[in-house]
């Protein structure tokens, strides 16, 4: 056995952090999750550096904070020559494995049928520096690519069962933003031809062929919108309950219910593939050399404040689900010092022995995993026309206006001044976010507003 460990980071699209049952969240049922948790370290303040698929995911490969690494908005592709940690691990020694949807070569959308973004020498994949896996579509870029003639690994295995016209017409009635939600059908696809199950398959391929030491990257669909999940997945939660969203006045309760629902079941399933990886590595043998790690690129607002989606600084959208569980990991302690994905990009790199020669941001937890403390007590974020600073009770939000819809403050201008409109809120008094205390707390609001900016490089997306 080598003396690396194994990692696998499972990372499903859009788990908003809170919605974990070992975090008594109404509904929700995680019990693989709890368990890693139980005999791991669970993140309480995870973040994303920022959410939105394209950038969070680049933050992680680069481990860069989104000031300092390229990737702004969804249709940027990280470039084939980009320092990446997949490539550190490649170059020192891993076999480095992804499936499902990387969103990291989104714009190009040339996945190719076998998900390789070109051939051999000309892999865009292999250049990223994985050695191994199936770069696919996420739900919505499926549909895209269909019908713009361009090949893609799911849709192609559609196809092949002839299933793929029953996915077209399932997803004309779903449509997008508030439509993808309100629209809480089930999808009439078999349970084995449904897209996280498709993924949860190779990845459990994947890791039967490993070769140590192994990195695999799984990259969930869900429970990223629109709502689709099979009969037998809604089945399980028919009759359970939901808190109701914070501050909604746009739908039901009985929707909200409904969609939450359907949110909770993807979740579900991606829980249980957890619990299938860690059997299968527990028959290798290598259970005790794996670091296990479960997060999210972001979370999802889910009605709060009239939103879904994400995009916004809100804790529905920023917090993110993240738990490790391995060798040298002490067992059932939580962390309430703010960590983001950097960190976990920095965290893999250190238990893999690697220290690259280049800058990097963030820094690893591993001190907190082996029972320790971490030597910071903030972290950013940012995207488009917003950043904003967290420090486990306190946020502060610059150039923000919550009354703006997503398509606004995704277009608006970045103004670094000292003189942009800023929010701050306390969030171990008033969790839902409800109350800005800029003008009761003009101090405070300066502090955490220099802070911030002092922080991050300045200039406009």
């Amino acid at each position: 056995m080598t003396d690396k460990p194994n990692i696998l980071l499972v990372f499903p699209d859009q788990h908003r952090g809170d919605w974990l049952g070992f975090r008594g969240a109404t509904g929700v049922a995680t019990p693989n999750i709890d368990a890693l948790a139980a005999r791991g370290v669970a993140f309480e303040n995870a973040l994303t550096p920022s959410p939105l698929c394209s950038p969070a995911r680049s933050c992680l490969a680069m481990a860069r904070r989104y000031d300092r690494q390229p990737v702004l908005y969804n249709h940027i592709d990280v470039s084939d020559d980009a320092a990446t940690i997949y490539r550190d691990l490649r170059d020192h020694g891993y076999d480095v494995l992804a499936c499902g949807k990387f969103d990291l070569l989104k714009q190009s959308k040339d996945w190719g049928a076998d998900g390789q973004h070109g051939s051999g020498e000309t892999s865009r994949l292999r250049n990223l520096g994985f050695t191994g896996g199936v770069d696919s579509a996420g739900k919505h870029d499926c549909i895209t690519a269909n019908q713009r003639g361009l090949a893609e690994p799911y849709a192609t295995f559609l196809e092949e069962r002839g299933l793929l016209q029953t996915h077209l017409d399932d997803f004309d009635g779903r449509g997008y933003g508030d439509a993808a939600y309100i629209n809480v059908e089930p999808t009439a696809l078999p349970d084995d031809a449904y897209c996280d199950n498709w993924i949860g398959g190779r990845a459990a391929a994947l890791i039967e062929n490993a070769q140590s030491p192994w990195f695999l990257q799984v990259n969930f669909n869900g429970p990223h919108e629109p709502l689709d999940v099979t009969e037998s997945m809604l089945a399980a939660f028919a009759d359970v309950d939901f808190d109701q969203p914070v501050n909604n006045d746009h739908y039901p309760a009985d929707l909200h219910v409904a969609m939450r629902r359907n949110y909770a079941a993807m979740i579900r399933n991606i829980d249980a593939w957890l619990g299938r990886f860690l059997d299968i590595i527990e028959r290798r043998g290598e259970l005790e050399n794996t670091l296990v790690i479960y997060a999210s690129d972001h979370g999802d607002s889910l009605g709060d404040h009239n939103r879904f989606q994400k995009h916004v600084p809100e804790h529905g959208s920023w917090n993110v689900p993240l738990v490790v569980a391995g060798p040298g990991v002490v067992t059932g302690d939580t962390v309430a010092t703010p960590v983001d994905l950097v960190d976990v990009a920095r965290t893999v790199l250190d238990f893999g022995g690697i220290e690259p020669n280049r800058p990097l941001d963030g820094g690893s937890l591993r001190p907190a995993l082996e029972g320790g403390t971490l030597d910071w007590d903030v972290r950013t974020a940012g995207l488009a026309s917003w950043r904003a600073i967290f420090d486990g009770r306190y946020k502060y939000i610059h150039n923000y206006d919550r009354t703006l819809a997503i398509r606004d403050i995704m277009t608006a201008t970045w103004d670094p001044s000292r003189e942009a409109p800023g929010v701050l809120y306390d969030l171990e008094n008033d969790p839902g976010e409800c109350e800005d205390l800029s003008r009761v707390d003009p101090a405070r609001m300066a502090e955490y507003r220099d802070r911030l900016l002092d922080s991050i490089i300045v200039r406009s997306p």
